[in-house]
């Protein structure tokens, strides 16, 4: 199943690509309307002779090129300058939308029951849980954006959670998450900088004809002479023209690169849910209520790509950047008798969240084990419901900021007695001695979880540790690398939770860690940094002969060939190369990924370690890797 996220992320890549070459053909039409409406404006050119052939020798070219610098100037600062505001990742298009960041640990039933499915869609989709927005709005819709999954985000209506029952949630949410590991966000992100400068020539337009009306009001009150005036209102005009004619290039780009992932995002969906009705059943309320998907937010418009279902109003089907509902349920639901459903009363998924709330909690009182609840359980194979269960004190802590940084530290805990008496009065000096007493209460019971639960922990505390101010998210950077240190072979397990939870927390406030472009180097060129990782992942193999065929394995599936033969991994060194492996487009880390694999199956078994650290390797180098 990997390999096919790999090949959609490629395949996004290959779009972004598209949408350039689609930008740069609508540039060029408005920079030819912009000159000639410059020209006859200010009279360089007679109307009339537009009419005939174009006396190319009588035209003023140094008002031509003054004319195209400009416009591709404001074009370019406009791209640059939306670029720049998005740079942060996911969080500043949730913001932009209105939206209100959720507490990991809310107690809200609605708010409650949505952060449980977040919760379950990033273990089934292997992705770090993602901070949370809820948007203000009625309709019935959501989002994901970002760059990566370290940086990504989901935004979800008020409408959303309070008029879809839980497995209608739940299809919603996995469908954002298969934008995620599609490696749509990253290209939807690009699309709204690149619209933005189209767009920006009809705000000039806007803003002159406002200034220009008001200048030939003054003026005719003054001489009564009003020819520069007009002249300027009619540039001015124009250029509100251009900026409509921008506006229909701009959403017939998005339509052509958006509605075919959408497709894919509903398909990729119902495999993480494993619950087609899901999915459908929410397409479904969204027909029964006209426009109940529709955003109002001002900015809207220019993240409408981003959601579930259609945000804005369309005054033609070509322009909407997604397909149709009937369409989308047909392909989820063939039999489906293209009849929508009564309009459902908001009390109906109010109650339904009620009764979850008092399972999950019903749960919590009978025994020491809670998972999340889910309509669909049944349906979960044995190793996702062993994913889904954690002590009720683990889970609660896992929501919690200052409790979450002490579970971390808890996983980087050695069990040799001087390292681990070591690691643990760097807790005191580096932390505090509160935090030493939580590690003391949670120690034990993150030491006896299972490796797989294990990494489902350093999953579920993402959101809480991103609620942390850039000051105390340093200093926990500073006290992981501190217990790393203090053994001098750390854990191949430890060091990947390290590695993991510093690069995810870092992009909250350090832009330069999200991992925005490919590199465009060929994988031979990383090849130091690939041998030292299959170094590392081979020395978990066991004896000495099978860390040799475990290396042999893995270096077997690479596309290049290397005499180099297996060092001893340097953990500081390959920490400083990871950023490269991070950036690696997806066909080639794709073939990392293979080598990885080859490396921990070499002996034909997947024990249930081997499998916990196929998973954390995943998170780490942010692939789409989904177990067998």
């Amino acid at each position: 199943m990997s390999s096919n996220f790999f090949a959609q992320q490629d395949l996004a890549r290959r779009n972004t690509r598209l949408l350039v070459a689609l930008f740069s053909v609508a540039v060029l039409v408005l920079l030819l309307l912009t000159n000639v409406i410059v020209m006859v404006g200010l009279g360089f050119i007679e109307p009339n002779a537009l009419a005939g052939p174009i006396q190319w020798h009588t035209l003023s070219w140094p008002i031509i090129t003054a004319v195209s610098a400009t416009v591709l100037a404001a074009v370019g600062i406009a791209i640059l300058v939306k670029w720049l505001q998005l740079r942060a990742g996911g969080k500043v298009v949730a913001e932009s939308l209105g939206g209100t960041r959720l507490a990991p640990d809310s107690q809200d039933p609605l708010q409650r029951r949505l952060l449980n499915v977040v919760e379950e869609m990033a273990l089934a989709a292997n992705t770090p849980v993602p901070p949370v927005y809820l948007l203000p709005e009625r309709g019935i819709n959501a989002f994901a954006a970002g760059y990566s999954p370290a940086d990504a985000v989901i935004g979800v209506t008020q409408g959303c959670i309070e008029q879809l029952t839980r497995d209608e949630l739940q299809g919603v949410v996995a469908h954002e998450f298969s934008h995620i590991l599609n490696g749509d966000m990253r290209m939807n992100i690009r699309l709204i900088a690149i619209l933005n400068g189209i767009l920006f020539l009809g705000h000039i337009g806007y803003y002159m004809l406002r200034g220009g009306s008001h200048g030939t009001t003054m003026r005719r009150s003054k001489s009564g002479s009003d020819k520069n005036g007009g002249s300027i209102l009619l540039v001015a005009l124009g250029l509100v023209i251009i900026g409509y004619l921008g506006s229909f290039f701009g959403n017939l780009i998005k339509a052509a690169v958006s509605r075919q992932r959408e497709f894919l995002a509903d398909a990729s969906a119902v495999k993480f849910t494993r619950n087609p009705r899901g999915i459908a059943g929410a397409l479904k309320v969204i027909g029964s209520q006209g426009n109940s998907s529709k955003i109002r937010n001002q900015n809207a418009d220019e993240n409408s790509h981003l959601f579930f279902g259609e945000a804005i109003s369309r005054w033609a089907s070509v322009f909407a950047t997604h397909p149709p509902l009937s369409t989308r349920i047909k392909r989820l639901e063939p039999h489906w008798n293209g009849k929508y459903p009564s309009a459902r009363a908001q009390q109906t998924a109010t109650e339904d969240s009620t009764q979850t709330t008092a399972t999950l909690s019903g749960s919590e009182v009978s025994g020491s084990l809670a998972e999340p609840v889910s309509e669909n359980n049944s349906s979960l194979s044995n190793t996702e419901r062993l994913q889904q269960t954690l002590p009720l004190l683990l889970l609660h802590s896992s929501r919690q900021s200052e409790p979450a940084a002490a579970l971390v530290c808890c996983l980087l805990l050695q069990p040799e007695d001087p390292v681990h008496t070591q690691q643990l009065q760097v807790i005191k000096t580096q932390g505090s001695l509160a935090l030493l007493q939580q590690v003391d209460q949670l120690c034990d019971s993150v030491a006896n979880l299972n490796p797989l639960q294990q990494v489902q922990l350093l999953q579920r505390v993402m959101p809480a540790l991103k609620a942390l101010d850039k000051t105390k998210i340093e200093a926990l950077q500073q006290l992981l690398q501190a217990l790393l240190n203090c053994s001098a072979s750390p854990t191949l397990g430890a060091w990947i939770a390290k590695q993991f939870v510093t690069h995810c927390i870092a992009v909250q406030y350090d832009k330069n860690r999200i991992v925005r472009q490919y590199s465009n180097d060929s994988l031979s060129k990383q090849a130091p940094a690939i041998l030292a990782l299959l170094a590392l992942v081979s020395s978990a193999a066991g004896d000495d002969s099978a860390q040799q065929q475990a290396w042999q394995a893995g270096l077997s599936t690479l596309p290049f060939t290397s005499s180099t033969s297996r060092q001893t991994p340097q953990l500081d060194t390959l920490s400083e190369q990871l950023p490269t492996l991070l950036a690696l487009p997806p066909q080639q880390k794709q073939q990392l990924w293979q080598a990885i694999e080859a490396c921990v199956r070499a002996d034909q078994l997947l024990q249930l370690q081997e499998q916990a650290l196929l998973l954390a390797l995943a998170l780490m180098l942010q692939v789409p890797y989904q177990p067998d």
